[in-house]
């Protein structure tokens, strides 16, 4: 009879291995595919972050540095302003990572636009006091 169970528990043991595998690579493949994902989407959260940093303190900074004292002396004409986004562009540009860069190039199709468009958004924000942008 112990040979009989002996037998059996090695069919068992042998038939069990492989379908046992199979979902053990499979759950592993998985498990790695979410983590990919997780990590991709913490990468691009983090870039988003970044971008919209990046944004803010240009906007500041060429708020402090150029705009206040052109407003104080009365002098931010129309071609003061376009100056005044020009130097948040750069700035923001200079000091986004070429990974962010990278990010954004992917996602939009001109980064000059978009940075823009955040650029003139965070203008607003920090005007009426509302804040600075969330990514």
């Amino acid at each position: 009879m112990s040979e009989f169970l002996s037998n059996l528990l090695i069919a068992v043991i042998t038939a069990a291995v492989p379908v046992l595998t199979t979902y053990a690579v499979k759950l592993i493949k998985q498990v790695g595919a979410s983590a990919a994902a997780k990590t991709d989407d913490a990468k691009k959260q983090g870039y988003a972050n970044e971008i919209a940093l990046a944004v803010s303190e240009a906007v500041s900074m060429v708020s402090q540095t150029y705009v206040d004292s052109l407003k104080n002396s009365g002098e931010f004409t129309k071609e003061a302003q376009k100056k005044a986004a020009e130097k948040a562009l750069a700035a923001c540009l200079a000091s986004i990572s070429p990974a962010a860069q990278e990010f954004m190039e992917s996602v939009y199709d001109d980064i000059t636009e978009y940075l823009t468009t955040k650029i003139e958004a965070e203008v607003r924000n920090q005007k009426t006091g509302i804040g600075h942008l969330i990514a």
